[in-house]
């Protein structure tokens, strides 16, 4: 018996501690969204069920939330994956990890990393994107190419804050995936070589196939990260224009803070992490039935 609950006794800690400060507040806004209250009126609340989820979904500008939501996860997540697994690949290979440059190229990605999520919004909005003197549209001048008002165009401005949360998100993908791949036996690569298999070869054939955990995990990471990304949506566009890059956590702000209505602000936040919760342990279980298969 001793030997059965000794193990949890180490563990009672933190699960404690989890408890008080995740389980209280996901509790405490799962009864919120059940209430019709306000903000700073939070012991007059009257009961009204799953009415502020009815509303919800029945709201044709939640709804557009929803769209721009998914769009931005599935954007940061692709493209993220995608970027990190180039640069790794190219930093691991035998000409380029062995050298100094690898070090100093590994720290130089990793300078977004350690920004903050709304500094790095800023410097989006004020020095990339801008439209007379922002980066973007003057490397395109260079090329004879004429810029636009990238964060101010409806058809541009998810495009824009995609692809700054993904200069953001990349490097934790770049330095999973680096490591991942140092620890694939250089016998293989070199076996593979010998048979005239090229680099793109090696990396279709060998790497990816022992890394697609990683890769999964790395996924999940970044998809979760997207879907209740608010700081940098935010200081980049603030939804805009016309709600185009208007996500749930934006949404969650403006009718919680701006309207004070905390009853649907936590409909929606409840809702995303029931969101976020099943496609976590939908992964969790096709990550098990994969090591079961093998």
């Amino acid at each position: 018996m001793e030997k059965h609950y000794r193990p949890w006794l180490f563990l009672l800690p933190g699960v404690l501690l989890g408890l008080f400060t995740l389980g209280f507040p996901i509790v405490q806004s799962f009864w919120y969204s059940l209430n019709r209250i306000r903000m700073f009126r939070f012991s007059d609340l009257t009961f009204v069920g799953f009415e502020n989820y009815a509303r919800l979904w029945g709201d044709p500008l939640f709804l557009l939330s929803v769209r721009a939501t998914l769009v931005f996860t599935i954007g940061c997540t692709v493209f993220s994956v995608l970027a990190g697994l180039m640069v790794a690949a190219v930093l691991n290979s035998r000409d380029i990890r062995k050298t100094f440059s690898a070090r100093f190229l590994m720290a130089f990605y990793l300078v977004p990393f350690v920004a903050t999520p709304i500094v790095v919004g800023i410097l989006g909005r004020l020095f990339i994107w801008e439209p007379e003197y922002g980066l973007v549209n003057y490397l395109l001048g260079l090329i004879g190419i004429s810029g636009t008002g990238w964060l101010l165009n409806r058809d541009t401005a998810m495009l824009a804050t995609i692809i700054t949360n993904v200069w953001r998100l990349t490097p934790l993908a770049i330095l999973i995936f680096y490591a991942a791949m140092v620890t694939v036996p250089d016998e293989l690569i070199e076996s593979a070589e010998v048979d005239g298999a090229g680099w793109f070869t090696v990396v279709r054939r060998i790497i990816l196939p022992i890394i697609q955990f990683h890769i999964g995990f790395v996924a999940l990471i970044i998809m979760t990260s997207a879907f209740r990304e608010f700081d940098t949506v935010y200081s980049l566009t603030g939804g805009g224009p016309g709600r185009a890059t208007n996500v749930l956590s934006i949404e969650v702000y403006n009718i919680g803070v701006s309207t004070a209505n905390m009853g649907m602000a936590n409909a929606i936040a409840f809702t995303m992490f029931i969101i976020v919760s099943v496609l976590s342990i939908i992964y969790i279980r096709l990550a098990r039935l994969d090591e079961m298969g093998r």
